[in-house]
């Protein structure tokens, strides 16, 4: 019986993508922080994990990232949500009466707008994920809210205050699948790898781009994460399209592999066609 996990609780955008990803999955298993989801899929406790990468507003999920490189997981495919943020409540309210809102940092970064036109004299309150926040929210006093996704009420006898909360409503979330075991491979693939300079010199950055530019191989995103080992070293994270058994992408990788001092190969996968809507 397969194993999908994903970030929980129940009602999570998290869960939303587990979802689209796999119908017909054995068991869908929450975890509660994104390395445990992780760390599951690494001792063998499930087979795969649904995890956010980056968010069209907010950027790159570092840890998720930061994960990525430590750990031998791969890429097996991604789902892209569209994310609609609720303000949820434990009964039918005046918005004015709220003193305490809480949620994951980005939904409170996404919903800014919202929160500040809307609310007077409240705090707002750290939770580890939307979905977290509005199971907390069954355990505090009417004072309080969360933001987070409204199917998340169906699991609880909370109320929905308003809907599509968040500031930019082009706001979407890319989840990716990993495994230890590789993707299919389709007519429609992107990959992804990690690499680092060999050492610090004009023009790194340029030299391994250029393999991709000359052979027409679509960059879809590129990001920096500290090396962890010295201030001023990075990481690159590069998604591109195509499989990396694909001619000219198995040429592009091993001219990069040469030119870079780590290189790590995530994985080639099924690129999302559509987004997910709520």
């Amino acid at each position: 019986m397969s194993r999908l996990g994903f970030l929980g609780p129940q009602g999570s955008f998290t869960e939303v993508a587990a979802r689209e990803y796999e119908h017909q999955v054995g068991e869908f298993i929450p975890y509660n922080d994104i390395k445990s989801l992780v760390l599951g899929v690494v001792n063998d406790d499930i087979d795969r994990a649904v995890v956010p990468i980056e968010n069209s507003i907010q950027g790159g999920v570092t840890l998720t990232l930061d994960l990525l490189a430590e750990f031998e997981l791969n890429i097996v495919g991604e789902v892209v949500v569209v994310i609609e943020q609720s303000l949820v409540a434990k009964k039918k309210m005046d918005l004015a009466e709220i003193r305490h809102v809480i949620s994951h940092p980005q939904a409170l970064a996404q919903c800014r707008a919202f929160l500040e036109e809307n609310l007077i004299n409240y705090e707002t309150h750290i939770s580890n994920s939307t979905s977290e926040a509005i199971q907390q929210l069954t355990t505090l006093d009417e004072s309080w809210v969360a933001i987070g996704n409204s199917r998340a009420v169906d699991h609880y006898d909370l109320e929905v205050l308003a809907q599509g909360i968040q500031d930019n409503r082009d706001n979407c979330t890319r989840f990716v699948v990993l495994s230890k075991q590789e993707g299919v491979k389709s007519q429609n693939d992107k990959t992804s790898i990690i690499c680092s300079v060999v050492e610090d010199h004009p023009g790194f950055l340029y030299d391994i781009l250029h393999e991709f530019a000359i052979r027409g191989i679509n960059l879809t995103k590129i990001e920096s994460r500290p090396a962890k080992r010295m201030l001023g070293e990075y990481i690159f994270f590069i998604d591109f399209e195509g499989h990396y058994l694909d001619s000219r992408v198995k040429e592009a990788l091993e001219l990069v592999r040469y030119k870079s001092s780590w290189y790590k190969l995530l994985g080639s996968y099924k690129k999302a066609v559509n987004n997910v809507k709520l």
